[in-house]
């Protein structure tokens, strides 16, 4: 790479590892949180689905403005805003003001991450994108990990309330860099009218999917969610097909190839999401491990990635993106099959060993999945593309941790009715340690079913090498 592009690429991996260590250090605090305020495990879980809410919600609106004002703009003002609201919420002493501030970080975060495919794929080369993608994958797992490890010792000896503030210096460093190192790429030939209509009916759609799901417990507010979700879904889609510049182009799942990829991705993040919001509550709660051991372990177990991800970026730009794809996607399994066997009895070693086998096949799959998707991006529409697998995947975030707390809560929730009956109060301490592990297993065969259909679409999916 050129040393521009070389700079380009270090600011936007830098950017990546800013939110990757943000989210990892508050999942890593969510039990302790969860005591201190007296609060459930559901609960606590809005500290992050507020900001993933945001996050989806926005993706798509925030990488069609990229078109506008330009990706430099968009990146740097998310780095500023997710910093800023990152002191607001380490300074929350009531839940209330947390996820207020947290929906706030949530809009960072969506300029902030809505526009860095984009920026890779325009600064790369044909012949090192797959690389290029493999240091986005290495940054983005290395930042959870080691948020997990700083989480859980500023938890341990500080307070949760720190593990805010330790966002501060790296976001002053990526907005400096931003600063001196990004050039303002922006796809002139877009610049026409702003579908306003079709940003409101997004922002519903997700709005509407997300709430029901969390609200499965509750009658008769599902059925109602869904169908009011159905309907604004259908009225997007024939909005944005006759919109003469809309939002989201719909031409582009006339392209089956994209759609398998972009589905692999989604359910990819939403397993991987979904296991590691409740290994930290396993670790705790069933192990008994202090925060600051539990954090160490999940640090550890993916230090893996420090070879994988690159590597498999390369292997990608030298045997393809479908076969490196697929292979993610059968360690990803072997990964869910371990987690489904803990309980009480399991050591320290069979622990690391899942949660390492996990960590390798998030190395091994997100380069050569970004890769494939960004193949079938058709010239001048890749902040599209880019905004589209960003919300397919981040909607994975999101619902990976709202059906697996979901899935986990129900389970529970036999063994002790006032549970079913009440959000209030961490009642989870309560309950023996066999009715949790019975929690985690519901939640872990999921993942398994879930990982069996991934492999089918990688081995389905396709890259269209002609245009990379």
């Amino acid at each position: 790479m050129e040393c521009k592009s070389k700079m380009v690429l270090w600011t936007v991996v830098s950017g990546m590892f800013l939110w990757s260590f943000g989210a990892g250090i508050v999942n890593i605090s969510l039990p302790t949180i969860a005591q201190y305020l007296d609060i459930s495990t559901s609960t606590v879980s809005w500290v992050i689905i507020i900001h993933l809410l945001i996050l989806v919600s926005l993706l798509l609106i925030f990488g069609r403005l990229a078109d506008y004002l330009g990706q430099r703009n968009i990146f740097m003002w998310g780095v500023l805003v997710f910093t800023i609201s990152s002191y607001l919420c380490g300074l929350s002493q009531e839940f209330n003001n947390l996820i207020f501030f947290r929906l706030v970080q949530g809009v960072g975060s969506a300029m902030l991450l809505s526009v860095s495919p984009a920026m890779i794929t325009l600064s790369s080369t044909i012949k090192n994108r797959g690389r290029a993608f493999g240091y986005i994958s290495l940054a983005t797992t290395l930042g959870l990990s080691t948020g997990y490890l700083a989480g859980g010792l500023v938890t341990e000896h500080l307070g949760w309330n720190w593990v805010f503030f330790l966002n501060l210096p790296l976001g002053a460093l990526v907005l400096i860099m931003s600063h001196l190192y990004l050039p303002d790429i922006s796809n002139s030939a877009s610049k026409d009218r702003f579908d306003f209509l079709g940003v409101c009916l997004s922002f519903t759609f997700f709005l509407s999917l997300i709430l029901t799901l969390e609200t499965l417990e509750i009658n008769p507010y599902p059925l109602v969610g869904f169908l009011v979700t159905l309907m604004v879904g259908f009225f997007f889609i024939y909005w944005e097909f006759h919109h003469p510049h809309p939002l989201l182009d719909l031409r582009l799942f006339l392209n089956p190839h994209l759609i398998q990829s972009i589905l692999s991705g989604f359910l990819t993040t939403l397993v991987l999401t979904g296991t590691i919001f409740l290994v930290p509550f396993y670790l705790e709660l069933v192990k008994s491990y202090p925060t600051d051991l539990a954090g160490l372990l999940v640090f550890a177990s993916t230090l893996l990635v420090l070879v994988v991800g690159p590597l498999s970026g390369w292997l990608t730009d030298q045997v393809g993106a479908k076969l490196v794809n697929t292979t993610g996607a059968l360690v990803l399994l072997g990964s869910l099959v371990l987690l489904s066997l803990l309980d009480q009895t399991v050591g320290l070693l069979f622990i690391f060993t899942a949660l390492a086998i996990r960590a390798l096949s998030d190395g091994i799959s997100n380069p050569a999945n970004s890769k494939m998707v960004i193949s079938h991006s058709p010239p001048g529409m890749e902040s599209s593309v880019s905004s589209l697998l960003n919300t397919a995947r981040y909607l994975g975030l999101v619902m990976g941790v709202v059906i697996f707390e979901t899935i986990f809560n129900i389970t529970i929730s036999h063994h002790s009715p006032s549970l079913e009956a009440s959000s209030q109060g961490a009642l989870e301490l309560t309950l023996p340690a066999a009715a949790l592990v019975d929690g985690f297993h519901a939640a872990f065969y999921l993942g398994v079913g879930i990982s069996v259909l991934i492999i089918i679409f990688t081995i389905m999916g396709r890259e269209n090498r002609e245009v990379l």
